[in-house]
């Protein structure tokens, strides 16, 4: 059965799963990582956001590096950041010498890497997992979680989006992230697909992060109830998240 065959069958299951399924709110919460990646976020904003990730209880805090020093550390919730972000092209040195500022002044549990996705499609494949690999390895030495975004709305097939996963979990990670939200095409049901077979296959505990466009309860849900139907793992946020700034309003209206 090729990729796409699998895919169609998945989905059809998927489809018939959330027909039987019993959405709760309180359930999705626990797997936000609440996010605002504007560079030009007011102190306010900043504020309301770490007030609010703190009140609900959400997996962590996403912001720029710049805006870590805004938020309150806490036990409960991760402060996470995001490197190489957003087209993932900066040169090596700089990504290593980010994430070392990063690992010495001690404000980051986890860093959200941006995969040098149009190098490794221009066929400098090893360039570009060599650096992931070794930005992998600093935060695995220093303890922190590192997840990389594949931005698969820019790779050009599904049977690229497992390959590339594949790739990633070979050179090192702790999670696959579909997307960074800054550009036209963020997560689909089909690239969650392609990322939960390569996990599946590799037989290892690497978690996946959905984010890009995220925005409804009934978007967390379908992506929840597929990545519990693929890995048949109880979802925790160990292994699953959801990248969202306004999702958590939307639960807590609907």
């Amino acid at each position: 059965m090729s990729l796409e065959e699998e895919y169609l069958s998945v989905f059809a299951e998927l489809k018939e799963a959330l027909k039987l399924c019993s959405p709760i709110n309180k359930e999705v919460i626990p797997l936000i990582d609440l996010t605002l990646l504007d560079e030009a976020a007011s102190d306010y904003a900043l504020s309301a956001l770490d007030q609010k990730a703190r009140l609900y209880h959400v997996a962590a805090i996403c912001v720029y590096p710049q805006h870590l020093t805004k938020m309150t550390p806490s036990s409960g919730v991760k402060l996470a950041t995001v490197i190489n972000f957003p087209e993932g092209d900066q040169p090596t040195q700089q990504v290593l010498a980010s994430i070392d500022a990063l690992l010495s002044a001690k404000l980051v549990d986890e860093i959200d890497y941006v995969f040098p996705h149009q190098i490794y499609l221009e066929g400098e494949k090893e360039f570009a997992l060599s650096q992931c690999q070794q930005a992998y390895a600093r935060c695995k030495h220093a303890g922190i979680t590192f997840k990389v975004i594949l931005e698969t709305g820019a790779l050009p097939s599904l049977e690229c989006i497992y390959r590339l996963s594949k790739e990633v979990i070979g050179a090192g990670c702790d999670f696959l992230k579909t997307s960074t939200g800054k550009i036209a095409q963020g997560a689909t049901i089909s690239a969650a697909f392609a990322i939960l077979q390569a996990i599946k296959e590799s037989k290892t505990n690497c978690g996946l992060k959905i984010s890009g466009g995220l925005k409804k309860p009934e978007q967390a849900f379908t992506y929840m109830t597929l990545a519990k139907q693929m890995l048949g793992r109880e979802l925790d946020q160990s292994w699953f998240r959801i990248g969202a700034s306004s999702l958590l309003d939307e639960l807590l209206i609907s």
